[in-house]
């Protein structure tokens, strides 16, 4: 599933990234900070502030959550985050997903174990898509030695600034074939349609037809979107 030698110089789709800050945004669990003020210390409650410094010119909170550190893969598209002198340019934010450790519900189920193991093609029905949602990664040395699996539903961004950060954690980088099939069951992942948009005549779910190559846009024409 992996290359030997991962190229350390750019992030590709399914690189798996080590010692990443997965936060818990559970609502209840969060705790925002606050600054006192100095000048008003006589007055009763104390005077405290919600902290809300600004980030790329725009004011935020200062909280305090819980996070886990562990595991995660790319899914930005390649493209998108192709470095040009050390920096990504095309996008203000990459997107990752957490790798989590297998079920027990499903490690105690042979057949449900096996079909995840199998990463099945979910557009082919036959047999079943299998389990669309996670993409099940191998045992490998550099992963502790367990099996794991990239969860599409468990995803965090990041800005594009983190970039040289995030490559110096990238330990393991996927062949071609393991990528192609991360993609594949990705976009089903987040684009599968229901039956209802299925049924619903819109023109861009009629039979595609034919069309002429077109050159991909300029990478100028492509404008990123800020967080």
């Amino acid at each position: 599933m992996f290359l030997e030698d991962a190229d350390k110089t750019c992030l590709r789709q399914g690189d798996i990234i080590a010692n990443v800050l997965y936060p818990l945004m559970v609502t209840e669990d969060i705790r925002f900070m606050g600054v006192m003020d100095s000048n008003d210390l006589e007055n009763k409650p104390l005077p405290f502030r919600a902290d809300t410094p600004l980030y790329r010119n725009l004011p935020c909170l200062t909280c305090q959550l819980n996070i886990r550190i562990g595991y995660a893969a790319i899914v930005s598209n390649c493209c998108d985050i192709e470095p040009e002198n050390n920096r990504i340019r095309r996008t203000h934010n990459f997107v990752l997903a957490r790798l989590i450790s297998i079920p027990a519900g499903i490690d105690r189920d042979p057949n449900n174990l096996e079909s995840l193991k199998a990463n099945r093609n979910p557009l082919n029905l036959e047999g079943g898509p299998g389990h669309i949602n996670r993409f099940y990664i191998p045992a490998h040395e550099l992963l502790e030695g367990l099996e794991w699996i990239v969860d599409y539903n468990q995803v965090l961004t990041m800005p594009s600034s983190e970039f040289p950060e995030i490559l110096k954690r990238k330990i393991l980088q996927m062949d071609e074939d393991s990528r192609i099939r991360f993609k594949v069951k990705l976009a089903a992942s987040f684009g599968r349609f229901s039956p209802e948009e299925q049924a619903s005549g819109h023109p861009w779910l009629d039979e595609p037809k034919p069309t002429e190559p077109t050159e991909p846009p300029h990478p100028e024409l492509i404008r990123p979107t800020q967080v």
